[in-house]
This record gives structure tokens, C-alpha cells and sequence, in this order.
């Protein structure tokens, strides 16, 4: 049963509080920081600036900041498989591989350690995987590990990220080219942003890229031709999506854009920008947003709630990171028709994590 935000936080009240005083020591260092995170107040979003953030508001979240991935066992004989679905979750510590499609629910085959806390993960059309994460020690930073198989090595050294926290990426060719990363918020009290970037040694992240519709920013795409686009919540908590031709210059704010909240990007093979509403459950297919947007379909409701989903190769499927229920939720997936198909949870914690990210490997061909 699909729940809305609002009930979901009144449900979920109880139990983040009873959960709150666990003992379990949170990946990356990142401290708690209730009482200072984004919220639901009055049947309103609520963005609040806070230096370590989840883009779960704090009344969603299953078991707060100390949420973790059990431990499962790996099959490394399985580890050099050519494709499959990647899975995060905020206080994860490690992205999960799983085999695609997973019908049978069987757990992770591979695992990629991270460092730091994670929202999103993306794979590049090579089959590289992209990990954007924040830790008190280094801040924001980005990681690459290799394809086009699942659970490659790491592929250099992390890049750091000095204008925010990374919450989300995209990239045609992360080994060599432009990673455009979305920054949830910026550093001193500033609104998010998109961060340009390289994991070739030496160049870092060079560019930042502002807006005034974009407060606190989630998901970000990267098309073809070099444009690309912001979802965010402006300051008073009304979802916004930001256009930058070229990826470049002050952008402008897209018209004709339904979604009642943030929530993950993507792009399917046809061109068409795929965008999640978190809060309310539901998925839009927008046409152009340069910056004018044209509904293609939509909007369709999930199973519950997600933050984040992307598509595979053949833009057949489209995967989510079901928070509320600790799954992967599975979409049959055309322009104007998404229905659900299955789901799976073999090794992802149901009552404590914060299941974010998602990506298949490999990915849509946009």
C-alpha cells in the first residue's frame, strides 16, 4: 500500500524517535543533526540548510542517521558479471550489486566500500560506476570505480568537492570527461548547486553553477548534447527544475514542470526527461524543459515513496530506492505507461535503512 508523505511521517514519527538512540556508529562519520534538517511542518515541505544532509526529510526516515546494511554474504564468482542493478543507501557504507533482473529476490553478489554517506549513484554509458559522498573528515567528494563489469576496482583517486555535498551525478564518460554533480547544499549556510567535475588527476571540480529557484537540490541529467538540468526545492519548499544550456551560465527555471517535489533525473532513450516526485510517490515524463516542459505521461504512482531511480539499457525498466518499505521497487517502463513489476530486498535492512540510490548497469542509452 502506497503511502503519502504526510502519512508516512506521522506513522514513522514514533519509531525515528525510538530509534534515535541507537548505538549502531553511522558510515562516513556523519553525525546527527536532528533538529536542523530539512522537515514537514503544517503539511508543508520545510528546507532547512544542514551540513551533513539526507534529502529524506527527517519525519521519513526509517532509523535516522544510524541506519546500516547487514551484512550478507558475497558470491564472488559472480562479481565479474557484465551487468546488473547497484544499490545505496545513505548510511549504507557499501553499494550492493545485484544480478538484473532479480525476480528472485537473491542477494547481492558484489559489493563497492564507500567512504562516506551516499544519496544517489549513477552509472556512466561505459558501465562505470559514479559514487557522490560526504564524510567529516574530507567533506564532499565523488568516486569512480571501473566497468563496464559490476564492482570494479576504484578508478583513481575520489575527487573533492569544494562548493558542497554531493547528492547526485551524471556523466557521459566519468573516467575522462565532465562529471556534473548536484550539490544539496553548498558550504556556509549557501543554497545547493551543480558542480562541474573530472576524475582525470589534477583537474578536481572547477565550475559551479547557481540558480535562485535551486535551495536544496536533488537529482541532476546530463543529455547528449551537453545540457543539462537541476530538480530542487526553492526556498519556501516548492519543487523547481532548472535548465542549463550547455551546462553553463546562470541557467533558467523550466515551465510547465508538474512535480509537487525534488526527486531523481533521468533521461530515456527516446530524450525524454524522466523526473520522480519523492513525497508524493508519483513519476512524470517531461519533453524538452528547455525550459519550457511538455508532458509526455504522468503522472504514475509508485509503490510508496523514492528519492532517486534510473533506467536500464533498453529504457525497458525503471528501478527506485523505495525508502519507506527498505526495497528496490522494479517499474515496467514505456513514455506513457509505467507499471509496477516486481521488487527485492534480499540483503538491504527493511526497518533501518535509508534506501536511496539505484542504477543499472548498463544504464539507458539516453
Amino acid at each position: 500500500m502506497r503511502l503519502s508523505a504526510l502519512a508516512a511521517s506521522t506513522i514513522l514519527a514514533f519509531g525515528f524517535t525510538a530509534c534515535s538512540s541507537s548505538s549502531l556508529a553511522p558510515a562516513g562519520g556523519v553525525q546527527d543533526a536532528v533538529g536542523s534538517q530539512s522537515h514537514f511542518k503544517n503539511g508543508r515541505f520545510v528546507p532547512v540548510w544542514s551540513e551533513y544532509a539526507s534529502l529524506i526529510p527527517i519525519e521519513l526516515r526509517p532509523g535516522g542517521f544510524a541506519a546500516t546494511i547487514r551484512e550478507v554474504t558475497v558470491h564472488p564468482d559472480r562479481r565479474r558479471d557484465k551487468g546488473g542493478i547497484y544499490v545505496s543507501s545513505f548510511e549504507g557504507g557499501s553499494i550492493l550489486g545485484y544480478r538484473n533482473p532479480n525476480l528472485k529476490n537473491d542477494g547481492p553478489f558484489c559489493t563497492v566500500r564507500s567512504l562516506g554517506a551516499v544519496n544517489d549513484i549513477a552509472v556512466d554509458a561505459k558501465g562505470y560506476l559514479i559514487v557522490p559522498a560526504i564524510n567529516t573528515s574530507e567533506g564532499g567528494f565523488v568516486t569512480v570505480f571501473r566497468g563496464p563489469g559490476m564492482c570494479g576496482a576504484q578508478d583513481g583517486p575520489a575527487v573533492s568537492d569544494p562548493y558542497g555535498q554531493p547528492s547526485d551525478a551524471a556523466s557521459a564518460n566519468a573516467s575522462v570527461g565532465t562529471i556534473v554533480v548536484g550539490n544539496i547544499f553548498d558550504k556556509s549556510d549557501s543554497p545547493g548547486s551543480i558542480s562541474l567535475c573530472s576524475d582525470v588527476t589534477g583537474y578536481g571540480c572547477t565550475t559551479n553553477l547557481t540558480n535562485p529557484a535551486m535551495y536544496e537540490v536533488a537529482g541532476v541529467a546530463l543529455a547528449k548534447n551537453g545540457d543539462c538540468w537541476a530538480s530542487a526545492a526553492n526556498t519556501s519548499g516548492i519543487a523547481t527544475l532548472t535548465y542549463f544550456k550547455g551546462c553553463s551560465g546562470g541557467g533558467q527555471q523550466a515551465t510547465g514542470y508538474l512535480n509537487n517535489y525534488y526527486g531523481g533525473l533521468d533521461i530515456d532513450d527516446a530524450g525524454n526527461l524522466v523526473s520522480i516526485s519523492a513525497f508524493d510517490g508519483e513519476i512524470y515524463v517531461y519533453k524538452g524543459c528547455n525550459p519550457a516542459c511538455k508532458v509526455v505521461g504522468g503522472p504514475f504512482p509508485m509503490q510508496n515513496e523514492a528519492v532517486f531511480g534510473h533506467l536500464d539499457k533498453k529504457s525497458k525498466q525503471f528501478a527506485v530506492g523505495d525508502f519507506l518499505s527498505g526495497q528496490v521497487d522494479v517499474f515496467k517502463y514505456s513514455p506513457t505507461k509505467i507499471t509496477y513489476y516486481y521488487s527485492f530486498n534480499n540483503g538491504l535492512c527493511a526497518s533501518t535503512c535509508e534506501i536511496e540510490g539505484v542504477a543499472f548497469n548498463p544504464r539507458s542509452k539516453e
